[in-house]
């Protein structure tokens, strides 16, 4: 047993979703977590990470069993129904009292009401792209509580993205839905995160359809052509999504949303209906070998932010239309369901006519000709020819881009 003075250097925290939570404290039980030795604070909860950064710090044993004592692993045990931990920390003997924490204090400043809260908890939402702007949509949803994400992305963390991405230089090689997940399970580790590194239009169909389905689905790829059918999929499988994007510099973006069985556009009558912005200069693209080599002109983190942070908005006031009282679900409407935001340096780029012109920009629709929503749409293309539908209209966006 450590010398009583030692009690103040240290901290130990277990992190619980409810009080209802604390029956998966049985003997056996692993906890995860990390110690922090500049704060003394070792947190640990019961809650499987998304990947082995986050190792087991102590194990539940019965108070008669024998505890191993070596640096690293602690030991939790029960001592008048107060739940307590010893080891050796900093190759120092402890034994200390578990401060547990409920998810709840995490949220106790949010301002939704708790039928709000009970709402998003119960939501599943699936990002496909989590980028600069899909890793920020993860991780501000994960801070209003959302229940359920699924993150996609079959690309790697590098250097360049650093500067704008939810990860840091010690991220550098990791799969980007490893680094997200990673972020979200250190805001709320009682979310459920699911990941897939890998271009998910490659699965089979009916694998494709479990993946999107859910409550929502953010569109956050930059590929055109992947947007396009994920607008099609959507709207086949009933399921709302969201659209956004920046433009050149993060001079300014949009946020577009489709909400199934709703009069309303969607992103093909959008493509075909309403003349998009104009590049200040030309790419060269003369030497891309595939279609990774088409990347749009890079804007400061704090700009892309400025607009995805209005679609985190939108997702949320879409997760929340079944709560009569919530102030966010009103600002869904069908009518208006596309919104232009100009950024800070925005004013006399495209529509924007100041800096930080928000606006939502009315749109004729669905359109009668639109091949997805409109009379002519007739049967949407297989699911199982997505790739192929993919790769045809990655070569149109390249032939126009050049």
């Amino acid at each position: 047993m450590s010398h009583p003075s030692l009690k103040s250097h240290y901290r130990c925290i277990l992190y619980l979703k409810d009080e209802g939570e604390r029956s998966l404290l049985q003997p056996g039980t692993r906890l995860y977590g990390q110690f922090v030795p500049s704060t003394g604070t070792v947190f640990m909860t019961p809650y499987p990470p998304p990947s082995k950064s986050f190792p087991v710090v102590a194990v539940i044993r019965e108070p008669t069993v024998r505890r191993p004592r070596h640096n690293g692993l602690l030991t939790v045990f029960t001592n008048d129904q107060l739940l307590m931990t010893e080891g050796v920390l900093n190759n120092r003997q402890v034994e200390l009292p578990i401060e547990t924490v409920y998810m709840a204090a995490s949220y106790a400043r949010t301002p939704f009401s708790s039928s709000e809260m009970e709402t998003l908890q119960g939501k599943t939402v699936t990002i496909i792209g989590v980028g600069t702007g899909g890793g920020k949509i993860a991780a501000e949803l994960a801070r209003a509580d959302i229940g359920h994400l699924k993150l996609c992305d079959p690309d790697r963390m590098d250097f360049p993205n650093i500067s704008r991405h939810e990860g840091d230089l010690l991220d550098v090689g990791k799969p980007k839905t490893q680094v997200v997940a990673e972020r979200v399970y250190r805001i709320n580790p009682a979310i459920r995160i699911e990941t897939y590194f890998e271009d998910i239009f490659r699965r089979p169909p009916n694998e494709i359809k479990e993946i999107l389905n859910s409550h929502l689905v953010v569109a956050a790829t930059d590929k055109t052509a992947k947007q396009l059918l994920l607008n099609e999929l959507t709207l086949r499988l009933k399921i709302p999504c969201v659209f956004g994007g920046c433009y050149e510099e993060a001079l300014g973006g949009e946020v577009l949303y489709t909400l199934p069985g709703e009069k309303m556009p969607c992103l093909a009558c959008l493509c075909a209906g309403l003349e998009q912005p104009q590049r200040s200069a030309k790419i060269d693209y003369s030497t891309a070998t595939g279609p990774e080599d088409y990347q749009g002109e890079p804007g400061l983190h704090a700009a892309i932010d400025f607009v995805t942070c209005t679609e985190v908005l939108m997702c949320l006031g879409i997760l929340l239309r079944e709560v009569p009282t919530s102030k966010l679900a009103k600002l869904i409407d069908p009518r208006f369901n596309f919104i232009l935001i100009g950024g800070a340096l925005g004013a006399g780029f495209y529509r924007f006519r100041k800096p930080f012109d928000i606006f939502f920009q009315p749109l004729k629709g669905p359109r009668k000709n639109c091949p997805v929503c409109g009379d002519n749409r007739g049967l949407l293309r297989d699911v199982s020819n997505s790739q192929e539908y993919v790769e045809g209209q990655d070569a149109h966006v390249r032939t126009e881009d050049k």
